[in-house]
């Protein structure tokens, strides 16, 4: 469990630090707000739910993709819904601090 935890911890730090992503112009926090005018803007934006599955089950924003920390396998599932344009923005939620 600890590695498929840090397998996608690994991962999602490689996606985020590759020339042109959110990272190298800088990460930004969103509000509920900020994201829902996003959403609501023609500018394409990816939303990533890193919650469980059960979780993400229960509700979700509409049009996020599910690639929980639980199941390192599930990248590969979904990495062909993740832009290959990298001035698309990704935007990650969770169900927040323990």
């Amino acid at each position: 469990m600890y590695h498929k935890i840090v397998a996608l911890a690994l991962l999602v730090g490689l996606l985020l630090t590759a020339p042109g992503t959110l990272l190298a112009r800088g990460l930004n926090d969103l509000s509920a707000d900020e994201l829902k005018q996003r959403l609501n803007q023609p500018r394409r934006i990816v939303v990533v739910d890193t919650r469980t599955i059960q979780e993400y089950r229960q509700g979700h924003i509409s049009g996020a993709i599910n690639i929980s920390s639980q199941d390192s396998d599930q990248f590969q599932r979904v990495a062909h819904l993740l832009p290959e344009n990298k001035d698309v923005p990704l935007v990650f939620y969770c169900r927040g601090y323990d």
